[in-house]
């Protein structure tokens, strides 16, 4: 049996973890002193790490007692996370029925670092069907899953992706023209849904929805995806007007209006 490698532990971010698993409900307000002796470490080793948590947000200081209590940058960051496990959790039932009713492979898509990533799926009961792994990424001007996203980009960050080098050419070589891309980002924004077909993988096809929250924000997109030739056979506006429709369900269920 081989041994696995030990992980190698940034000593300067493990003091960070260490010092914020400080505080709690019942001790949300800690001093320099107290969070030194609670770890057995130098008070000037605290001193220098909150201080950096707190430029950074992690943190912040009671002015009247200098005693530090955790930051708004945790609700942030809480906020994302449980967005994204709220809408995995409503979505799973409306995704397993989707499947029931296309037999097609059904989808649950987010934006990350200007990616499509996978975070729940429902795999067609087809011998022949999409495989999606849980955790699978392109990037989001690929495919009918990322363009659905996309296309609710702020101004600022769509023209940034769309005048990247990047925006080249597709996964099977086939160039992108800028002009016809934004017409069909517009296009998506307008009716509701995206299209594709051979974008990444030849002979495959995918019908994608936004998702919104009660904030009125797309947060996510449903995906239908499936071999070209059944999309056709099936019909493909009763495919589009299931995945818009299952979308709009989910988006009622998160608070949308």
């Amino acid at each position: 049996m081989t041994k696995e490698k030990p992980v190698t532990v940034i000593q300067n971010i493990a003091r960070a973890l260490e010092i914020l698993s400080c505080f709690s409900i019942n001790q949300p307000e800690l001093g320099i002193s107290e969070i030194a002796t609670q770890l057995g470490i130098y008070r000037s080793t605290v001193y220098r790490v909150l201080k950096t948590l707190e430029q950074y947000g992690y943190v912040i200081q009671n002015s009247q007692n200098q005693r530090y209590r955790l930051g708004f940058k945790f609700f942030d960051l809480g906020t994302v996370v449980i967005s994204k496990l709220e809408v995995r959790d409503v979505a799973l039932p409306y995704m397993q029925r989707l499947c029931a009713e296309t037999r097609e492979t059904i989808a649950l898509n987010v934006a990350d670092n200007d990616e499509r990533v996978c975070i729940e799926k429902v795999e067609s009961p087809e011998s022949i069907r999409n495989v999606i792994p849980i955790g699978y990424r392109n990037p989001i001007y690929f495919t009918a899953a990322g363009k659905a996203l996309l296309a609710f980009y702020a101004e600022g960050d769509l023209e940034r992706i769309i005048s990247s080098k990047r925006l080249q050419e597709s996964a099977l070589g086939k160039s992108i023209d800028v002009d016809s891309f934004r017409n069909e980002l517009r296009l998506i924004a307008q009716r509701g849904y995206a299209l594709s077909h051979s974008e990444v993988s030849a002979g495959t096809s995918a019908v994608a929805a936004p998702i919104y929250n009660y904030e009125q924000h797309v947060i996510a997109s449903l995906s239908t995806h499936g071999p070209e030739h059944r999309f056709m056979d099936k019909g493909l506006e009763i495919l589009i007007e299931k995945t818009v429709d299952t979308a709009r369900e989910i988006s009622i269920r998160l608070g949308w209006k």
